[in-house]
């Protein structure tokens, strides 16, 4: 139970709460919460990236929130956006032109909590609709964590179904048949065998003719049938710890039919539970359907980190202009788990030259990431381009000065040679390579010892400074390349950026995600430690 002080604040701010929603109104027509969302857009100290990419037959993009360098809950947001698209690219249709939008809203923020629900809405294919989910992060433990850890345990689960499956019956006048999905499931079991249901989790009251004489007029036996078909299908509670991140993920699984999947706190500080209006028999011409959990009834079912995350909700939607971004949670980090993804990393050797600026606008079309691995010697003349590099979210990479080969240099030599290239990226982009690839991929023990770099080799090499065949580099780039591959190219060859066009198409469109270097191997990378790539075998 949330102490008196917590359920003072939720008065107050529930109070200034309805008054700040439009159209908010006391009465209504069928039960209704107003739930507690708020777009990016209007949070001007929050950043959010869109990565959109439009080609002929297919369009897809999505936005999601940075929330601080290489932040959890931005992680993971971004792979479950990523991993989604890649299944939307892989499924396409041989016609139309489909389109896949992901989109991210806060439903709560505080220091302690925040939470996220992200949409994918799909268009142009026979199984277009919107998906949804929820997402919490937990300062404490630094856990990303569903929505089940918002609650006691599994009790508390089932108790929260048969809230909601009341306020359907009493509200929209259904029996426990026309009860959707699982609340349907949960209500009949609960009706059939009324010891089934857990302790404080009360079931919806019987009709009067519906309570006596079961077992004389046979109804005693369609009870134990739709008992057991109920028990079948509906998740039973168990002993799961959802205070235990494992425990809570596995919970969300076996519950994973639950419209509570879809859940937000009500401006009164109840909970607000979002259902298709089609599910909903007497909805109507309802455009959506939002079913209230009174906060008495929350209260009882709620975890610590249900109670910290109501709070942060309420009082973020009392006043917005609280949240705990101040404009300062901009630098990104690796925000995409590519364990978990198609990803690869498309290199660059031997710039910055006349043709890297072109090259540039062919992955700007695709919202690429690349990483160059450039001469000191020409980051000189070539300085607009190294910015322009840099600003576009592009990684450099030190590639020497002059492209010697580093087993003919001396320890001093490899560390003179690569401090000085070090100095000249970083005076024009703030920022020193991180990563290190010699020329020739020539290496020894010297070599390895003499830098703090991680040396970056390559599993595909598509040979284009001995082709200058353009049709041949593109091809080999899209036959050799799997998730975690290392793509070497040199942009320093008109042919090579004349493949990139191709290779970006024919890459996008099998689901890959072009990332850096950097984020491509992670927290993989070691000083002196040679990579060639990041395959997940």
């Amino acid at each position: 139970m949330a102490d008196t002080s917590l359920r003072r604040k939720l008065t107050v701010s529930a109070a200034l709460g309805l008054l700040l929603v439009p159209g908010c109104s006391a009465e209504q027509d069928l039960p209704y919460a107003e739930a507690i969302q708020l777009s990016p857009d209007t949070l001007e100290g929050l950043a959010t990236r869109t990565v959109a990419v439009q080609v002929d037959h297919s369009a897809v993009s999505y936005r999601y929130p940075i929330l601080g360098e290489s932040h959890p809950l931005t992680t993971e947001v971004r792979t479950r956006m990523a991993e989604r698209q890649t299944a939307f690219l892989e499924e396409l249709p041989d016609h139309g032109r489909p389109e896949l939008v992901q989109d991210v809203e806060l439903l709560a923020a505080s220091e302690d909590v925040i939470g996220v629900r992200t949409s994918a809405v799909t268009s142009g294919v026979r199984e277009g609709g919107t998906e949804t989910s929820t997402l919490w992060y937990d300062s404490a433990s630094g856990e990303v964590l569903p929505w089940t850890s918002l609650f006691r345990d599994e009790s508390a689960l089932e108790a929260a179904h048969l809230a909601v499956a009341r306020v359907l019956r009493d509200g929209y006048q259904l029996s426990a048949e026309q009860l959707p999905g699982l609340l349907g499931k949960i209500a009949q079991r609960a009706e059939a065998d009324p010891d089934s249901v857990s302790a404080g989790a009360s079931g919806p009251e019987r009709e009067p003719d519906q309570d006596t004489g079961a077992e004389a007029d046979g109804t005693g036996a369609r009870d134990a049938e739709a008992r057991e078909d109920a028990d079948a299908e509906a998740p039973t509670p168990g002993d799961a710890d959802l205070a235990d991140p494992e425990q809570a993920w596995e919970a969300a699984e076996r519950w994973a039919e639950s419209p509570l999947a879809d859940l937000a706190f009500s401006t009164a500080g109840g909970l607000a539970v979002r259902m298709d209006p089609a599910d909903v028999p007497n909805a109507g011409r309802s455009g959506e359907v939002l079913l209230p959990v009174e906060p008495e009834e929350a209260e009882e079912v709620l975890s610590e980190l249900g109670y910290h995350a109501r709070g942060a909700a309420v009082g973020s939607n009392a006043d917005p202009g609280d949240f705990p971004f101040d404009g300062t949670l901009t630098a990104e980090g690796n925000t995409l788990d590519c364990e978990r993804l198609k990803c690869v990393a498309l290199t660059f050797d031997d710039g910055p030259g006349e043709y890297t600026e072109e090259l540039l606008d062919h992955l700007g079309e695709y919202d690429a990431r690349a990483t160059f691995y450039v001469l000191g010697s020409l980051v000189g003349e070539f300085p607009e381009v190294v910015e322009r590099t840099h600003a576009e979210g592009h990684e450099m990479g030190n590639h020497t000065w002059k492209h010697d080969d580093l087993t003919t240099l001396s320890a001093d030599g490899v560390a003179k040679d690569l401090e000085r290239t070090d100095q000249a990226v970083q005076e024009v982009t703030g920022e020193a390579p991180p990563t290190l690839r010699p020329p020739y991929g020539a290496m020894n023990g010297t070599v390895s010892d003499a830098t703090e770099h991680p040396i970056i080799l390559w599993d595909v090499d598509t040979m284009d400074w001995q082709s200058r065949d353009t049709s041949a580099v593109a091809e080999h780039a899209l036959s050799e390349t799997k998730q975690g591959s290392v793509v070497l190219f040199h942009d320093i060859h008109q042919s090579s950026v004349d493949a990139i066009p191709d290779v970006l198409e024919g890459l996008h469109d099998q689901g890959f995600h072009f990332v850096t270097v950097s984020e491509i191997f992670g927290d993989g990378l070691r000083p002196g430690e040679t990579h060639t790539d990041a395959r997940v075998e």
